[in-house]
């Protein structure tokens, strides 16, 4: 299995939560994603992307007829950035819409292997257009969630106020119109020779409501990082440097228990063949783990708007002090001092 064909667990986690809620068995869920509990627990894992697959299919068995696809983007509307990781967050932190949309054409891969979004302008009027591979077009619900989702992004970061001209879809309608147009904020027309939203083009160059570009451009590095690393052939890319790839995607998603045994995992690993391994290259987790939050401090520390403690908490330390022992180590001197010395 190929990094390509991998997605974030947060995603059929999400799914599996959404599906719990509508009563569906957790064992059962966890059964045809093919999860342990324990995956749950952590989701920045890469976890198969048949999972995801899997878990639709389930959806759709259990409640067949029903608006699962619009029902979801509903209920997942305000935590969709986290649910996405890293990929939404630079996005969310892009000034325009046609900056977000830009960066989520480039990086989205990393979320969803077969997920493609094209900007079509004709004259007064855009087309924000989704494609996707053919087991999930013909399922038609999981499309369907990702354009309402798409819509209730927007709307949610130009503070409501880009509705969408109409949304349009490929297949065949499935649910009564209103139901399309409350989840949309637009009539739905079906049978169309594409897939996706239609706004005015003006739409485009709107500022996103609360975008911190300083921040954007640390994620964009980042992701630039994640994108090389899992475009690496697995034969071609050393192990350290997958390692410190799963690390620093970790801590980049917030999650400060940068655990080695999760990691191994994420790599198709036992945790003991990944200490022998790294071992045979002439090092060790600790000494990946400590490479990678070295350079992330240096970085970090040249944005003047984080606090020294926010910098610690972002590089998975649980006391700044622990932090601050490991920069003087790292630099000779302490966080404040190499901040005063070098950023201007």
């Amino acid at each position: 299995m190929s990094d390509g064909e991998l997605v974030f667990a947060s995603m059929p986690a999400a799914l599996i939560a959404f599906a719990s809620s509508r009563g569906v068995p957790h064992d059962d869920l966890l059964r045809a994603a093919g999860f342990t509990p324990e995956a749950l627990a952590a989701p920045d894992e890469l976890v198969p992307y048949a999972s995801l697959l899997s878990l639709w299919e389930l959806l759709l068995e259990r409640f067949p007829g029903e608006p699962i696809g619009l029902s979801y983007a509903r209920a997942t509307a305000m935590s969709v950035v986290s649910v996405v990781g890293l990929v939404g967050h630079v996005v969310r932190h892009s000034e325009t819409l046609r900056e977000g949309i830009a960066v989520y054409g480039r990086f989205c891969r990393l979320m969803d292997p077969h997920l493609r979004i094209l900007v079509e302008e004709r004259g007064e009027v855009v087309r924000l257009a989704l494609e996707h591979e053919p087991r999930v077009v013909a399922m038609a619900e999981p499309i369907e969630m990702m354009v309402a989702t798409l819509a209730r992004f927007i709307a949610l970061y130009l503070d409501g106020a880009a509705r969408p001209i109409e949304a349009v879809f490929r297949h065949p309608r499935r649910h009564p119109p209103p139901l399309y147009e409350e989840a949309l904020g637009a009539p739905a027309r079906f049978e169309a020779t594409a897939t996706g939203l239609l706004y005015d083009a003006r739409v485009l160059d709107a500022p996103l409501a609360g975008a911190d570009p300083s921040v954007r451009d640390y994620l964009v590095r980042r992701a630039e990082q994640l994108l090389a690393a899992r475009a690496a052939p697995a034969s071609t890319a050393p192990l350290d440097a997958r390692v410190r790839a799963r690390i620093d995607d970790r801590l980049d998603r917030g999650d400060g228990d940068v655990d080695q045994e999760r990691i191994a995992r994420s790599l198709g690993m036992s945790t003991r063949s990944l200490q022998r391994a790294l071992k045979d290259l002439g090092t060790s987790f600790t000494a990946q783990l400590d490479e990678v939050r070295r350079g992330k401090a240096l970085d970090l520390l040249r944005r003047r708007d984080l606090a020294l403690q926010e910098i610690a908490f972002l590089l998975g330390y649980g006391e700044p002090r622990h932090f601050y022992r490991s920069f003087r180590r790292w630099t000779g001197t302490t966080p404040g001092e190499y901040r005063r010395a070098r950023v201007r």
